[in-house]
C-alpha cells in the first residue's frame, strides 16, 4: 500500500509518496495544469493498481478541484483533511516550528496511515456545482444586505422618516417609491396617477390614506436636501436591484440541481428548498460522516470540553468546518421549533432548564443534525419518531 499526501496551492502542488511503512518512495512538485497532471498520473502507473493507492489531500478551498476531478475520473480515490487536524497532527509529530508546502505533504502523507480510509473515503461529487452555486448565492446574498445598509445610512441623513414609515423594512414598495420619484421633494408632489401607478406595481400593498401620509412625511422631513445624496441613493437602489436579480437566477438554478438529487431533506416538514439544498451541498456525501457527532463537528456545532481530574467544563461552540452549513441549519432551527412539536418540546425543556435562548436553539441544531444525518445516511423520508 502506498501513501500519497499532496498539498494543494494556486500554481502548484506539492507530492510525498511514501510506502505503508513510511518509507519515501518519490517526492517531487508538478504544475496545476495538463502536463503537471500527467506527470503526476504517470507517477501513481508506476505504483500499480489503484486500489493499493491511498491519496490526501488538505481542504484547501477550490485550488484542488480540478485535480479532484483528474483524479477521480480516473478511478482514483482521495480524502481530505480538515487543516487545523494537519496543522495539529504536525505539531504532534515533531518539535520543529517548520511549515512548507514539501512538510506539509509528508505530513499529509503520514496521517494516512492513521486514519481509517474506508470512512473517509470520498470522490468527485457530482453536486460539485450545486456547491458552488450555494456559496455564489451567499456572497451575493452578504453583499446585497450591505447595500441594504448603506441605503438605511443614506435615508437616515435625507429621508429619516421613511424606513420607520414602511417598519423598519426596505421591501419592494418602499425600493420602487425610491427609484421611481428619486427625492423626497418629489415624493411630497406625487398625484393621483402616481398612486395608480405604485397600487398596480405594489399589488395594493400601499393604501391611498397611507400614500397621503407619506406625502406630508416627505413634506416636513427633517432630512438634508442635496442632489449628491440623491444620486448616491439611485446608485444603492440599482445595485441591489442587480444582486436581487442574479439572487432569483442563482436560486432557480439551485432548485433545478437540487430536484435533480435523491435527497430526502425536503420531507422535514418547514425546511425550505434553498435551505436544504445548501445543506445537501455543504456536507456533500452523508456516508463520509459514520457518526452524526462528526456531522455535527464538521458543522461547528461541536462544544469545547475542558477536563482536568473531577473537574469537567463545556465551553462555548468549537466553530470549525463549513460557516456556510452552520449558518443554514441555525436559520432552520427557529422553522423547526415551530414545525415539529418535538422540536418544540426540546427547546421549551432546555429553556426551562435555565439556558439562554441561543444555546437551547443550538441544542435544537444538534439535534437537527442527527435527524439529517439518519435520514440522508439511510436514505428514508422524514417521520416524527425521528425527532425524538
Amino acid at each position: 500500500m502506498y501513501h500519497i499526501g499532496i498539498d494543494i496551492s494556486k500554481f502548484k502542488h506539492n507530492c510525498f509518496i511514501a510506502t505503508e511503512a513510511h518509507v519515501k518512495v518519490k517526492e517531487f512538485i508538478f504544475d496545476n495544469n495538463v502536463s503537471g497532471f500527467n506527470e503526476l498520473l504517470d507517477s501513481l502507473k508506476s505504483l500499480g493498481d489503484p486500489s493499493e493507492i491511498k491519496i490526501g489531500f488538505e481542504s484547501t478551498g477550490h485550488y484542488g478541484t480540478n485535480l479532484k476531478q483528474y483524479l477521480s475520473n480516473l478511478g482514483y480515490t482521495y480524502v481530505e483533511f480538515n487543516a487545523y487536524l494537519t496543522h495539529m497532527f504536525s505539531k504532534a509529530s515533531s518539535l520543529r516550528k517548520t511549515k512548507t508546502d514539501k512538510v506539509d505533504a509528508k505530513v499529509i502523507s503520514s496521517m494516512l496511515g492513521s486514519v481509517d480510509y474506508e470512512t473517509l473515503h470520498t470522490k468527485f461529487y457530482h453536486n460539485n456545482v450545486l456547491k458552488e452555486l450555494v456559496r455564489q448565492r451567499y456572497a451575493y446574498l452578504q453583499s446585497r444586505s450591505k447595500e441594504l445598509v448603506k441605503l438605511t445610512n443614506l435615508l437616515d441623513k435625507t429621508f429619516p422618516e421613511y424606513k420607520p414609515f414602511f417598519k423598519g423594512k426596505l421591501g419592494n414598495t418602499a425600493l420602487f417609491i425610491l427609484k421611481r420619484f428619486k427625492s423626497k421633494a418629489r415624493i411630497a408632489k406625487m398625484t393621483i396617477k402616481d398612486f395608480e401607478l405604485i397600487r398596480s406595481k405594489t399589488k395594493g400593498k400601499l393604501t391611498y390614506p397611507r400614500f397621503n401620509q407619506l406625502k406630508m412625511l416627505a413634506r416636513n422631513s427633517i432630512g438634508l436636501d442635496d442632489k449628491v445624496y440623491d444620486l448616491l441613493v439611485q446608485t444603492v437602489i440599482s445595485s441591489i436591484k442587480y444582486f436581487t436579480e442574479t439572487l432569483e437566477v442563482l436560486d432557480q438554478e439551485i432548485v433545478n440541481l437540487f430536484s435533480q438529487t435523491d435527497s430526502k431533506l425536503l420531507t422535514i416538514p418547514g425546511l425550505g428548498i434553498i435551505t436544504a439544498a445548501t445543506i445537501y451541498a455543504e456536507v456533500g456525501d452523508f456516508k463520509n460522516f459514520s457518526s452524526p457527532a462528526k456531522l455535527i463537528a464538521f458543522a461547528g456545532f461541536d462544544v469545547r470540553i475542558i477536563q482536568s481530574g473531577t473537574k469537567e467544563h463545556y465551553g462555548k461552540l468549537v466553530k470549525h468546518g463549513s460557516p456556510l452549513l452552520r449558518s443554514a441549519i441555525w436559520t432552520y432551527a427557529l422553522p423547526a421549533v415551530r414545525f415539529i412539536p418535538t422540536m418544540n418540546d426540546y427547546y421549551h425543556k432546555k429553556r426551562d432548564q435555565g439556558k439562554h435562548h441561543k444555546v437551547a436553539l443550538s441544542h435544537v441544531c444538534r439535534k437537527l443534525i442527527r435527524m439529517m444525518h439518519y435520514i440522508e445516511f439511510n436514505n428514508v423520508s422524514y417521520n416524527p419518531n425521528l425527532s425524538r
